[in-house]
Order: structure tokens, then sequence, then C-alpha cells
């Protein structure tokens, strides 16, 4: 991830001389985008690292807020005792606050409506939860409709502790998620 976190601002500082007006960042209008990244399972029987892709939609309100649209997979992660993939998407408002033409920073908060299939002392079981999320990130424009982001999120997955056939110590699970990705303004 140190490598992808690397090239991405290579490319951007190695774009300046060519950075073109950013006003159309400044207006209303729809953005698509895809982040790559890594999580950190912490708490109960599901500690572990794992990476992540996102895919991302929303609409931009004005240049300092915007409505977006999530899809996560988180893959799966936990040991051999209790392990769960969990997937879902999310709907988040995005506060903004631009520093320079091409240089923001942002947080973030929202719901995120997710599914998991645990296995639990071989004992699988499917469940499904919303939970609030939030976050908070920085942003670059390259292009007059290009961005590069770097964000981090915190999600909390509730798993219920009843629906295991074996007992766990603890099922609340933060998941804390680092990326990067890209940003296209239509």
């Amino acid at each position: 991830m140190k490598q992808l976190f690397l090239a991405s601002a290579l490319v951007g500082f190695v774009s300046l001389p060519v950075l073109a007006q950013t006003d159309s960042l400044d207006r209303p209008g729809v953005f698509l985008g895809g982040n790559y990244g890594g999580f950190k399972a912490r708490g109960g029987e599901f500690d572990d690292d794992r990476d992540l892709v996102e895919a991302v939609g929303g609409f931009r309100l004005n240049r300092y807020l915007a409505l977006e649209g999530n899809y996560i997979d988180f893959g799966e992660y936990g040991s051999s005792l209790a392990s769960a993939d969990v997937d879902g998407w999310g709907v988040a408002f995005t506060g903004r606050l631009p520093l320079t033409r091409t240089f923001g920073v942002y947080a973030k908060a929202g719901q995120f409506f997710w599914d998991a299939e645990t296995e639990v002392a071989g004992i699988r079981d499917d469940q499904d939860g919303d939970e609030p999320f939030y976050g908070v990130g920085v942003d670059f424009a390259i292009t007059e409709r290009v961005q590069l982001i770097a964000e981090y999120n915190r999600f909390d997955v509730d798993l219920d502790d009843d629906s295991f056939a074996v007992p766990v110590r603890d099922s609340d699970t933060d998941l804390d998620v680092a990326k990067i990705g890209v940003r296209f303004h239509l």
C-alpha cells in the first residue's frame, strides 16, 4: 500500500505544471471513483489486517458539501476459531474545506449497511446490520476533473452474539480503514 501511495503522490507532483483550472470542482455535479486501501479489524475474536476495494459515486452540491454512496468489500478476516467475510454499502454527507484551488480537507459521516458471513468453531452464520461510520480525508486536484484522495474511516460492525452456536468473548469489531483513490468529476 505504501508503494501505491508514493506513486499517487508522484503523479500529483509531476502533474503540477499542467494543472488546469479547477472551477468545475466548485460547481454542483456528479462524481465517480475508486479506492484501494487496508483495514485493521480491532476487537472481539476478529483481529486482523487486510486489503479492501471500494467503489464511490456521489453528487457535489457545491464546493463545500456532497452526498456520497459507496460499496466496500472487506473480504474475509479473522482467525481459525472465528472469521467473518463482510461487505456492504454506505451513504454519507461530506463537508469539505478548500485550503487552496487544488487542495482541500474533508470530514464525512454516514450510515453503513453490511452483510457478514461468519464462521465460529466451524459453524457458519449469515448476519446483516447497519451502523454509523465517520471519516476524514484530503483531496488534491491533478486536472480540472480528476482528484486524488487519501482518507481514514472508522466502521463499527456489531455482530449478534446470540446467533453463534458457541460462546464468543466479544463480537463488536471496529474496522479502521486507510485508503487512497481517485475521483472523476463528470
